[in-house]
């Protein structure tokens, strides 16, 4: 018996450490900012950039020496892909030189108005990807690293003056949904100190006293967009702003310089939190005031919920109500505001993942639709809801088959909005060699004599490949010349180069004419080749009984 308590006591210490969520003032949330301007002040695509880094480290480069290096290093992918996931995702040396240079770019950028879409053959493994990559960042942003915060209003009844205290107080956001299990620690010694009055009729029974957006003061009203913070201070007092809260240091300089900031200086915040500024600016006639009623809080990602990630498969039906809202806390805004007019609690599904990662699994069947839709949303960052216009900016992700590009053929518009990083069969041979290992077991080495489970791979990876290359060729004129090492179509040769790996067997003579320029351009062959392959599936069932035998 007791050490059923005691087992009950740590998990529920564990659960309260993990999932509270305090919310602090804004005053109090600017000294956090202060000090640590780089992990507060950052969008989506920042925090995207930094989740990549941590998991991914700086690439090791064989040939540090080379004077035509062009940096084709060699990433350790396993904590990303790898490491704590159900199925592991084997990124070979060319991809992953692909997503680092990709995600790099989309830091550097402009980030918004484009849609990512990794695009490559059936079984490479594209929805492995993004599903582990999808996963590794819902757990980075629940770190201290991964943190961030939204805004959400606390609008003071007793400074506003306008319940009566007959008035019935509850107030919740019916679109959030919390669990039994979430603490409420902090919440009960706030209501305690107010005198509420309870809900009669038929809110009766759903009405929660210890509700985070409910207590006697104040009525909680979180922005349905995960605003940061700090766009609720307009646009041309901004500059200022962070000119009088910073120090001349590093950080200041790029926040005023360099384009990945250029958010936080242009970026509106949403409408409902927008006119929620106005509308109590109106009131109070004091900005300090109005501020005072800003708080924030970590912004939480759930993408089985749907908040901050969210993914689309192919035969998921389209929503039936495209238009979200929260009529009981609507009612008591207007109550508070005595104006039905000043604010709209209303919303659409892109609010749910705005500031985070919306994803379509294959673009097909439903899917087309929602493409669709996201390109009249992505060249100008704006959705219409009924009469108002919400803010969209959200990393959008979408996986491709080689077949389906005819279904967005016809969008002329659409090319120059669209990035595509080719995922395609594996072309690196300790990579596949790795997948080996992954379904049979590391004990399949001790099955093969020495080598010939690499050469095995070989011959796979072969299938893949196109079987000239005129680049290869240009460089090497001669192939019979190395007829002990390569064969004469050169293929060994590209393997071993996209393993990053110069082969000692080369002359003087053909290693320095190993340009950078040439590295390139062979790299560049990789692009169309992996797209087919032999039947890989047809191999891999064979094997698995033989060793099953």
């Amino acid at each position: 018996m007791e050490q059923a308590k005691k087992a009950m006591l740590n998990f529920d210490r564990s659960m309260r450490e993990r999932h509270q969520q305090p919310v602090i003032p804004f005053e109090e949330f600017l000294l956090i900012l202060a000090k640590n301007p780089a992990a507060v002040m950052r969008n989506v695509f920042q925090v995207f950039h930094d989740m990549i880094k941590s998991y991914v480290k700086e690439g090791t480069d064989e040939y540090p020496d080379d004077p035509e290096s062009i940096h084709f290093v060699n990433y350790d992918c396993c904590s990303l892909f790898v490491e704590g996931t159900d199925h592991p995702f084997f990124a070979d040396r060319l991809f992953a030189n692909r997503l680092m240079n990709h995600v790099e770019a989309m830091k550097r950028g402009a980030q918004q108005n484009m849609i990512y879409i990794f695009d490559g053959p059936p079984g490479c493994g594209k929805s492995t990807f993004l599903n582990n990559l999808l996963l590794k960042f819902e757990e980075y942003t629940k770190t201290e690293q991964g943190l961030r915060y939204e805004a959400v209003w606390r609008l003071d009844r007793n400074l506003l003056d306008t319940f009566a205290e007959h008035e019935p107080a509850p107030i919740y956001d019916s679109g959030i949904q919390l669990s039994d299990d979430w603490p409420r620690a902090g919440i009960r010694s706030e209501v305690e100190d107010v005198e509420p009055s309870f809900p009669r009729g038929k809110y009766a029974d759903s009405f929660d006293p210890f509700s985070p957006h409910f207590t006697g003061a104040y009525i909680e009203v979180p922005c349905p967009s995960h605003d940061h913070p700090i766009l609720m201070i307009p646009k041309h007092y901004r500059r200022t702003f962070f000119d009088d809260l910073l120090l001349n240091d590093e950080f200041k300089w790029k926040l005023f310089t360099e384009k990945e900031y250029d958010w936080v200086f242009r970026q509106p915040p949403c409408t409902i939190c927008n006119s929620i500024y106005w509308a109590l600016l109106n009131r109070l006639k004091s900005p300090q005031e109005v501020i005072r009623m800003l708080y924030a809080r970590p912004y939480q990602f759930n993408r089985r919920l749907g908040e901050g990630i969210s993914v689309f498969n192919p035969g998921d039906k389209p929503l039936r109500q495209n238009i979200m809202s929260n009529p009981m806390l609507q009612s008591r805004i207007n109550g508070l505001l005595r104006d039905s007019n000043k604010v709209r609690y209303i919303f659409s599904q892109y609010a749910k993942t705005n500031n985070g990662i919306y994803a379509l699994m294959d673009i097909k069947s439903n899917n087309i639709e929602r493409l669709i839709e996201l390109h009249n949303i992505i060249s100008e960052g704006v959705h219409k809801v009924e009469d108002i216009e919400e803010n969209v900016n959200s990393l959008l992700i979408a996986l491709m088959n080689p077949e389906d590009k005819k279904n967005i053929q016809d969008i002329q518009s659409f090319s120059d909005r669209i990035e595509y990083i080719h995922i395609p069969y594996v072309l690196d041979l300790n990579t596949e060699v790795d997948i080996y290992r992954n379904i049979f077991g590391k004990h399949i080495d001790e099955t093969f004599l020495p080598r010939v489970l690499h050469n095995f791979a070989r011959v796979i990876i072969s299938s893949r490949l196109e079987s000239r290359s005129e680049t290869l060729l240009e460089w090497i004129d001669d192939p019979k010349k190395y007829r002990l090492f390569c064969d004469e179509n050169l293929l060994l040769l590209k393997m071993e180069i996209y393993a990053g790996h110069i082969p000692p067997w080369l002359s003087e003579e053909n290693r320095k004419g190993f340009t950078a320029k040439r590295r390139r351009k062979i790299l560049s062959e990789s692009e169309r080749e992996g797209a087919k392959e032999v039947c890989i599936y047809v191999i891999d069932n064979d094997l698995a009984k033989k060793f099953s035998m």
